[in-house]
């Protein structure tokens, strides 16, 4: 039976004849390969197709044993549990393995670290951050303008006080905060 996958040839005999009755049937892939399994099938937002074949430190066989041993190393030296966590890089800060909220074992975590830290997130879980509003426009100090027309009436000897305020503002001021 080749054309069994074989993650229903490791379910055992029962699963495989079912699945090969369902497929001879007519059915599709999906369907036969979820009723042989009696497992539905990955839905976004769930815990488990967050941290399927994540487990256990299972995602950890996937990488090199070297840095597999620095990370869990590192990880645990800076106090995080691991324990059933998945090191979630996307989520991290400039602290990476290091920080704490990057380190998740639900789809619970993955939405509250994106909400908190503002984050777009789109996959298993999703969330839109909400875009930051530009800074506020503050005109500049009247002590600097106060200081910066005392030297541009070097320059400029025959300008009033307010021309010279005006020279002060275009050239110092930065573009967004000119008023």
């Amino acid at each position: 039976m080749q054309d069994v996958p074989e993650n229903i040839q490791r379910a055992g005999a029962q699963a495989t004849r079912m699945y090969a009755r369902l497929m001879a049937e007519g059915y599709g892939h999906r369907w036969a390969e979820m009723c042989s399994l009696q497992q539905p099938p990955g839905v976004k937002g769930t815990d488990r197709a967050v941290m399927q074949g994540r487990y256990a430190e299972q995602w950890l066989d996937e990488m090199p044993k070297d840095q597999a041993q620095r990370i869990t190393r590192e990880a645990r030296a800076a106090g995080i549990n691991i324990s059933g966590k998945y090191y979630c890089s996307g989520l991290a800060d400039k602290r990476a393995h290091c920080d704490p909220a990057a380190w998740i074992d639900s789809a619970a975590d993955i939405k509250k670290v994106a909400q908190v830290r503002n984050l777009n997130v789109r996959g298993i879980v999703e969330h839109q951050g909400v875009a930051e509003p530009p800074p506020a426009s503050k005109p500049l100090s009247d002590r600097l303008v106060r200081k910066l027309s005392a030297v541009e009436r070097k320059n400029h000897p025959g300008k009033s006080k307010g021309e010279l305020r005006e020279i002060v503002v275009d050239k110092y001021a930065p573009k967004w905060r000119r008023k």
